[in-house]
């Protein structure tokens, strides 16, 4: 596994914010911007987009009407995601610290 934190190509900055843009019909995209200098970073076109803390409700709009063909199959998809979204984001968080402790400063 490799984990990168986003740094600006123009400032060195590290400190970004993300944008999230949705359009109907097509995949939500997010932007992300420097807060140092305002230039733009990097773009991600997101086909599955899970925001932790906003519960299914989110996650279902992100996916678009009928995308499952029961509500037990969405709830266990929803189960699924929310778990390998904590999962991952502690695996990175883990593998981060460890090349920190690696990689000289």
């Amino acid at each position: 596994m490799e984990v990168h934190i986003q740094k600006c190509q123009e400032c060195q900055s590290t400190d970004v914010c993300n944008m999230l843009v949705s359009e109907p019909g097509q995949p939500q995209t997010v932007y992300v911007k420097c807060a140092s200098c305002g230039q733009l970073v990097a773009r991600f076109l997101l086909s599955d987009y899970y925001h932790h803390g906003k519960g299914i409700e989110s996650w279902l709009r992100s996916l678009g009407p009928a995308a499952f063909e029961s509500g037990r199959d969405f709830h266990d998809e929803f189960s699924r995601v929310q778990t390998a979204a904590l999962t991952g984001f502690e695996a990175a968080c883990r593998r981060l610290e460890e090349q920190k402790q690696v990689e000289p400063p």
